[in-house]
């Protein structure tokens, strides 16, 4: 059974903290198989800016959050080993590197030769108990936001979506929803390496269609 502190959504998390024992600390990201396909793309990479992901504010920090209808509540005695958004930056690295390694995901100061940079924002990243039924029941851990590619030459949309993934927690434990935590952070994060690859792909193909398209002029 998973104990849990309860919490004003906006609330610090400093407030949570109690004395005594120490917090487990738990990782999400991590690859639970190597099975995973991989793109296959031509060498040199192609550079594509990764601007600062955008969180909702009560998934900022290290605690791990559950809702329950309106109810936001953290686990008792364990939070992440780093923040939320730490710990996705080093899943999204991940993934673009086994589906999408033709790209080179950079930060904008590392971005020379960049022509599109990439927007990532996630305002859901729970672990969301049913309604008023069973207690003991497992939750669903439920991660959702969105993506936008921007063109970097005129900072215009080139394109938008949004995002969700649902994964079931085997045990109402906080080991079995950590472990769905991390099942649904690795499929966000791959959604993202799939379709920037796929976008990225297609308007490379297209500029140099227009390219050859100008020369023929």
């Amino acid at each position: 059974m998973v104990l849990l502190l309860g919490a004003s959504l906006l609330g610090s998390c400093g407030s949570l903290l109690g004395g005594g024992r120490r917090d487990d600390l738990f990782r999400f990201g991590v690859v639970e198989r190597a099975d995973a396909p991989s793109a296959r793309y031509p060498v040199p990479r192609r550079t594509l800016t990764l601007l600062r992901s955008r969180f909702a504010p009560e998934i900022e920090g290290d605690r791990i959050l559950t809702t329950r209808g309106e109810r936001a509540l953290y686990i008792k005695d364990a939070r992440w080993v780093a923040s939320v958004p730490d710990l996705f930056a080093q899943t999204l690295e991940r993934q673009f590197e086994t589906r999408a390694p033709g790209i080179r995901l950079a930060a904008p100061r590392n971005a020379a030769g960049a022509s599109q940079a990439l927007q990532v924002t996630v305002d859901r990243f729970e672990a969301r108990y049913h309604g008023e039924g069973d207690q003991k029941a497992p939750p669903t851990v439920l991660v959702a936001g969105g993506m936008t590619l921007f063109d970097l030459d005129d900072r215009q949309p080139v394109a938008s979506c949004r995002l969700s993934v649902e994964e079931p927690a085997m045990t109402n434990s906080t080991t079995g929803i950590v472990a769905a935590f991390n099942r649904a952070a690795v499929r966000y994060a791959a959604s993202i390496a799939d379709r920037s690859a796929q976008t990225s792909c297609t308007d490379s193909m297209d500029a140099k269609t227009r390219k050859g398209q100008n020369d023929e002029r």
